[in-house]
């Protein structure tokens, strides 16, 4: 009886490990360039992005569903003054200032794979997201005089999200008929945040395994 359900599981296994369901799921890793503007004001960075994917092939189109972290943008600032006040008389000023910005998204795709060549398979997509941006800062300054030493400090953070919308192209390669290497880029428009636009440019590779 153990020899017969033993059989039994590893035909099921079998019959898994060939059987083409078209769902998948997928890794990425890549290079995240992040641009806040308006008329007035720009702030950027960039640095490292990744993001999982889960998905369902359906002919020549893709669906997928993806978690993706579009990295975050640094800013730290330093500077010196002099100031004279009524009561302190002139003091020496220093401020530092500390900001950061972290970009989160929830995507939907739809993606088309174009003909094969020589074993490579481009294609290009839309992509509507769910965007998340955090932001948080922090102010210190220092007052010197010959009266003494006063430091003052401030902390602010908020959170929006908006939706925006994305393009993606790239190529693939099959490793074997489940593993598959990608390489593509990317542009969003993350939304708009309190009049401030969002922007992000990426390139990516990844590893899609389908079942």
């Amino acid at each position: 009886m153990k020899k017969l359900v033993l059989a039994a599981a590893l035909a099921g296994v079998s019959t898994l490990a060939v059987a083409n369901t078209g769902y998948y799921v997928q890794g990425n890793v890549g290079y995240s360039k992040l641009e806040f503007k308006d008329s007035e004001f720009k702030l950027k960075d960039s640095g490292a992005s990744y993001g999982v994917a889960v998905g369902k092939k359906v002919g020549d189109m893709r669906y997928a569903l993806d978690y993706t972290n579009f990295g975050k943008i640094k800013v730290s600032e330093n500077e010196e003054r002099v100031e004279n006040f009524i009561d302190t008389g002139v003091n020496n000023v220093t401020e530092h200032y500390k900001g950061e910005v972290t970009t989160h998204s929830l995507g939907l795709s739809a993606i088309y794979d174009f003909a094969p060549v020589s074993g490579f398979t481009p294609y290009a997509g839309a992509r509507l997201g769910v965007n998340q941006v955090k932001s948080k800062d922090s102010t210190v300054i220092h007052y010197q005089s010959e009266s003494g030493t006063r430091t003052f400090s401030d902390f602010d953070s908020a959170k929006e999200t908006k939706v925006g919308v994305g393009a993606l192209a790239g190529v693939q390669y099959a490793i074997n008929p489940n593993l598959a290497v990608d390489a593509g880029v990317e542009y969003n428009y993350l939304g708009k945040f309190d009049g401030v636009k969002g922007n992000q440019y990426g390139a990516k590779v990844g590893l899609r395994y389908s079942f």
